[in-house]
């Protein structure tokens, strides 16, 4: 069995793309993998390496700007 690989940029052209694949002949099965999610602590280093974190001096100044 021979796979093929397309790789695109947009998601919105999948469904066509996935329709014409499927129409071809000889073609026996067209899957799409899903995205792997990233686990909670995964995501918690991309919000730290991308800056997405807050840091405070003390424990007051933060219940000071969550308005506690």
């Amino acid at each position: 069995m021979t796979q093929l690989v397309i790789t695109l940029k947009d998601r919105s052209y999948l469904p066509n793309i996935r329709r014409i694949v499927k129409s071809l002949v000889g073609v026996e099965k067209v899957s799409v993998p899903r995205k792997q999610r990233l686990s909670r602590y995964e995501q918690s280093l991309l919000d730290a390496k991308e800056g997405r974190v807050n840091s405070y001096a003390s424990s007051e100044e933060f219940f000071e700007k969550m308005g506690i």
